[in-house]
């Protein structure tokens, strides 16, 4: 406490104890001042002027709002219960539901309403103080300037809100409730809570103290419905309102048994999948399953819902679980009443089958299966209309795009990624949400093409339209805000990729708790990259620490330890990692990144025959396993070519090189490199220093300047 601060807590307890014991109007500064007890001199001194008291508060409006705080701190001292409940509630993770969630709130409204009515004499005097404006005030000659108060500790805040003519005693108290509330389906800014109870102490003192013989506990609900309705919803979406209602549905319907409790959950496990809480649509989509798996007429729901909670389990990165459920959902299917959409939902199932090989580091397998899937889905589709065939023909022609990219097919993504985006433009429009999820992909295929800036283009585009239409914090927004810092990072600005992946929603516990902790981890690698790239590896080893140590962690790892200048730790961190890709045979895009990391390391050891080997083991992987445009191969040839320009074995750089330097366009209508990538910058560098200068086109000059 600050001496001010202690000063005010003193004539809080003295302003009390006079407003319990008088009416306002009898009740003089004097009284109040002489029940003042300070801390002087190792003992308690006694009473204060009325000067001092007036120099300290200036107002009456202060003297009662510091009464009411005081007389609420006595009341709640003793509220063991809910005060370990709020200082606790981050450790013990938000509340699972809405309704979770607002009943702490409730519970804090009732002991407020209970505190007016133990009070209610002293509340009646704080009630007619609150408004009351002094004869110094109220003449225009005498310059009234409010006392400077700490508003960032307790008395200081409830001074200045006195000042004003607002009780805010009860907001240290409800703040830490409200936020845990927030908790549950967002992230709430710093000084969001402090200014929502602020405004809720006093709308609680002024509608308990006009209406004395209201009913507590309607008081309570209905100050909490107001505070749901003023605060939460703005802040979190309205996506929230449709939730609370769904929750109060269900937790009614259960009265009436299990499945009038199916139907209400089956709206609850929508509105989820809707909003950003992925974690708890996966589990109320678990329950759901239970209620619907034996009851013979409910077939198409639950394979309606095992595939969509495997969708959510999916972005959670719990890959055996989602597959399992895509496996029961192709199951289920198979016990439809024909003709009753059986074959839809098979295609459904298999193309979730397909992406959940992708994201398990199979993608060579997960494209040929949704090739296959393709070619079948393709038949009798409108090339115009809009129909359910279309949109399943169009969802399996993006998550080929996908597959092929990361399969290190990079022409064919960009190529399906176009064809993809086109044609969801002309029959949907540049402004539909899905438009714009097929711009993700085609930004993300030409990222790993080589074109970073068009990739940014098209992001950014992308980013704007589902920014506008989802919940910022949901897992499409976050996931297009991970993928511009890759952007930014491919394109050499680790430094604002790092920038991008500060203090943002994707980086935080509640985001890697609620929506995705896959997506939280990526984020997290992502930045880790970036801190490397930016002369920080020290804080990229730290972080990556914290990380599944899959084998996109421990590439990341060897880079960080081989910029740090440990190679023998790389070295042997390369040498596990190499261990356990002996079975795999189809993420090649990750073997590549290892034989390039292994040359780099193999090079500062001095060992320049291994990293020969190694580069020349990845230049290798071009056209087989590969594109031979790949970025990863066509790092490799750089790597090669700048070992043979140390060894003086100049005559081999040029064909080396020639790949990187080429500007004819490929299949998808671009070089292999785009114009400002760093493989390209450097490649002519190196070609300039063997006196191969690459030619300079008109096409590379400005034509404004002639």
């Amino acid at each position: 406490m600050s001496a001010q601060e202690r000063r005010l807590a003193a004539i809080a307890a003295a302003s009390a104890d006079a407003f319990r014991h008088g009416d306002y109007h009898q009740v003089r500064a004097e009284d109040v001042a002489e029940r003042v007890r300070l801390p002087r001199g190792g003992e308690r001194e006694r009473g204060r002027s009325a000067v001092w008291l007036y120099n300290e508060v200036r107002s009456r409006r202060v003297l009662v709002a510091l009464a009411v705080k005081h007389a609420f701190d006595e009341f709640t001292a003793s509220d063991t219960v809910l005060a370990g409940e709020a200082a606790g509630g981050r450790d013990a993770g938000p509340p699972r539901s809405l309704l979770d969630a607002q009943r702490p709130v409730t519970a804090a409204l009732r002991r407020v309403a209970r505190f007016h009515q133990v009070e209610r004499f002293m509340l009646d005097q704080v009630r007619l103080g609150i408004g009351d404006i002094s004869t110094s005030e109220k003449r225009l000659s005498a310059s009234q300037s409010q006392p400077s108060w700490e508003v960032t500790e307790v008395y200081g805040a409830t001074a200045a809100g006195g000042w004003d003519g607002r009780v805010t005693a009860y907001a240290q108290y409800l703040a830490p409730r409200l936020e845990r509330a927030a908790l549950a389906v967002c992230v709430p800014p710093a000084g969001w809570a402090g200014a929502s109870a602020e405004r809720l102490s006093e709308l609680a003192f002024r509608s308990m103290t006009d209406d004395p013989e209201g009913p507590v506990d309607h008081q309570a609900s209905a100050l909490s419905a107001h505070w749901f309705a003023r605060d939460l919803v703005p802040l979190a979406g309205e996506w929230t309102e449709r939730l609370l209602t769904a929750e109060r549905g269900a937790e009614l319907a259960g009265r009436a048994g299990d499945r009038a409790r199916a139907h209400a959950l089956e709206v609850v496990f929508q509105v989820l999948l809707d909003g950003p809480l992925l974690a708890r649509a996966a589990e109320v989509g678990g329950e759901l399953t239970d209620l619907l798996a034996d009851d013979p007429s409910e077939r198409r729901a639950l394979g309606d819902v095992t595939g969509r909670r495997g969708l959510a389990l999916l972005r959670l990165g719990d890959l055996p679980a989602a597959r399992a459920c895509f496996e029961h959902s192709l199951r289920v299917a198979d016990e439809f009443p024909a003709p009753d959409g059986a074959s839809s939902h098979h295609s459904r199932a298999e193309h979730n089958l397909a992406e959940a090989l992708v994201e398990d580091g199979r993608p060579g397998e997960g494209f040929r299966a949704l090739k296959d899937m393709y070619g079948r889905q393709a038949r009798g589709v409108s090339a115009t209309e809009i129909s359910p065939a279309w949109r399943r023909l169009t969802l399996t022609h993006q998550a080929m795009a996908r597959a092929a990219s990361r399969a290190g097919r990079t022409v064919t993504g960009v190529t399906l990624a176009e064809a993809v985006l086109a044609d969801r433009e002309e029959r949907l429009g540049q402004d539909n949400v899905n438009t714009a999820s097929a711009g993700v992909t085609l930004a993300e295929a030409l990222l790993t093409a080589g074109h970073p800036a068009q990739a940014r283009h098209h992001l950014t585009e992308a980013l704007r339209l589902r920014a506008r239409q989802l919940t910022p914090e949901g897992y499409w927004p976050q996931y297009d805000i991970v993928r511009l810092a890759e952007i930014e990072l491919t394109a050499g600005s680790p430094a604002q990729a790092v920038r991008l992946l500060t203090d943002v929603v994707v980086t935080t516990e509640w985001f890697a708790r609620q929506v995705s902790p896959k997506l939280h981890a990526e984020a997290a690698l992502v930045r880790c990259l970036a801190l490397t790239a930016s002369g920080e590896p020290a804080q990229a080893l730290a972080g990556l620490r914290s990380l599944p140590p899959d084998r996109a962690t421990r590439r990341a790892q060897a880079a960080a330890q081989l910029a740090l200048g440990d190679a023998t730790a790389a070295a042997r961190t390369l040498t596990a990692l190499a261990e356990t890709e002996r079975d795999l045979d189809d993420d090649f895009p990750g073997q590549a990144e290892r034989l390039l990391l292994t040359a780099r390391t193999a090079h500062a050891l001095g060992r320049d025959g291994e990293a020969e080997a190694a580069s020349a083991a990845l230049i290798s992987m071009g056209g087989e396993s590969v594109d031979a445009c790949h970025p990863l191969v066509l790092a490799g040839r750089l790597n090669l070519a700048l070992l043979r320009v140390g060894a003086g074995r100049v005559d081999e750089v040029s064909s080396l090189l020639a790949p990187l330097l080429d500007r004819r366009p490929l299949a998808h209508g671009r070089a292999s490199l785009s114009d400002g990538h760093p493989l390209l910058a450097e490649a002519r560098s190196v070609a300039i220093r063997v006196g191969e200068a690459p030619p300079s086109t008109p096409e590379d000059r400005l034509w404004e300047d002639g």
